[in-house]
């Protein structure tokens, strides 16, 4: 292409500008692991806070203190009775229901049974609350980086709209040329202003998170964008979680508790001894004792416990189908979380092992062209924009990737990953 000298040298002028600037861009993914470190929040500290201050884990331990209490209630001995007949002669009486049964026995198995499933939904809720930590955390890491990528081709615009504003001024360049960067610069403008409210708004997610009562838009992160890959086979994270996800032992738990509520309907239906003695001041029993013991029984016999009974079979059937159900939702969970981090390890394999590379390689050669007048400025801004969403491309990758993964734990019910990211 025929240019003459004048023009060639403002195109290295333009050259110089664009390279200085889109320097950062080119960097391997290397980089933001070697970033300094920054003093703020980890990943491993908003999930420790998060478990002292989500308000949905403070109602889990409220519910839990609750089912305690329940314990305490069906383990408890009735109280005596008192009574007094005034008459000729007067009387003074206890007694006391022997509540030694069968029923006391499956009362409190019901009760023991209670604790362990709510303990386990304590748990569950913790499972839940450090997947969305986590899943917040990354979305924060994420929205910086896209953020600092939209102000760095942003700065590409402007000092590039400034120097063609000079070359105008000059007589150098033509006025479209400018007109045009100056459109570049106010769609660069917008990009940053979404990726400022985004970031904004991934902090703000975060710190409700972990039960933050001032919303602060500027709390420091420590961490980075990061991919290392890992192998992991579906049947593994099968297994752990049929072992161990708390929402399925919980269902399991409350088959227990449901057939030991059944237990104690059937067994009110056993006479209940009760126990006693009377006093008589005024003149002694025939015995010649002003005591006498009592004893009594309470007979089902107005009210046989048939809707306990119905209630507890109701009860035993529900939690039945709950388990299986759970069961059923395990695999589903397990299965699409599989998916979906083998999805993302794959998308983020091939931006780490090659596109970021290639183009990288295509942004160089775009700048090659470009210096030797074989190319015009439009190809090398594409070149650096397709660089920059490249880029942008990769990061969210890699987030998907570590969400996937989380997701993964979730689905599980236990962290498996001993070397996470940060």
């Amino acid at each position: 292409m025929h240019i003459t000298q004048y023009h060639a040298a403002a195109r290295r002028l333009h050259l110089t500008i664009l390279v200085s600037v889109a320097a950062p861009f080119a960097a391997t993914r290397h980089v933001d692991a070697q970033r300094a470190p920054v003093h703020g929040v980890t990943l491993d500290s908003a999930v420790a806070v998060s478990l002292v201050r989500n308000p949905d884990l403070v109602m889990a331990r409220l519910h839990l203190d609750s089912a305690h209490a329940e314990r305490r209630i069906a383990g408890a001995l009735p109280n005596p009775l008192l009574s007094a007949t005034p008459s000729n002669p007067t009387q003074y009486a206890v007694s006391l229901q022997l509540d030694v049964g069968p029923a006391r026995h499956y009362r409190i198995k019901a009760g023991d049974e209670g604790v362990a499933a709510t303990g386990y939904d304590q748990q569950d809720a913790r499972r839940q609350i450090v997947f969305a930590v986590r899943q917040a955390f990354y979305d924060v890491l994420l929205a910086d980086s896209l953020r600092s990528l939209a102000a760095d081709e942003r700065g590409v615009f402007q000092r590039l709209l400034d120097a063609d504003s000079a070359r105008l001024r000059s007589g150098s360049v033509a006025e479209r040329d400018v007109v045009a960067t100056r459109l570049q610069l106010a769609h660069a403008d917008a990009v940053l202003s979404r990726a400022v409210v985004q970031q904004h708004a991934a902090r703000l997610t975060l710190q409700a998170l972990l039960g933050a009562s001032t919303p602060d838009t500027s709390m420091m992160i420590d961490g980075a964008l990061a991919y290392r890959s890992r192998p992991i086979t579906v049947d593994s994270v099968l297994a752990l979680a049929l072992t161990y996800r708390p929402d399925y032992l919980a269902s399991e738990v409350r088959v227990t508790q449901s057939s030991a509520a059944l237990s104690v309907a059937r067994a009110s239906l056993i006479p209940m001894p009760v126990v006693g003695a009377v006093y008589q001041p005024s003149q002694p029993f025939t015995s010649g004792s002003h005591y006498a013991p009592s004893v009594g029984l309470t007979l089902p016999l107005l009210y046989a416990f048939s809707g306990e009974r119905a209630r507890a079979k109701t009860s035993l059937a529900a939690s039945r189908v709950a388990t299986d159900r759970a069961r059923l939702q395990i695999r589903s969970e397990v299965t699409l979380a599989y998916d979906t981090y083998l999805s993302a390890r794959a998308l983020a394999d091939r931006y780490a092992c090659g596109l970021l590379t290639d183009a990288a390689a295509a942004l160089e050669g775009a700048r090659y062209a470009y210096d030797r007048g074989a190319t015009g400025l439009p190809d090398f801004l594409e070149a650096a924009r397709t660089y920059a969403e490249t880029r942008s491309d990769y990061l969210t990758a890699v987030h998907d990737y570590w969400v996937g993964l989380f997701g993964l734990e979730r689905a599980a019910g236990i962290d498996f990953v001993d070397d996470r990211h940060e």
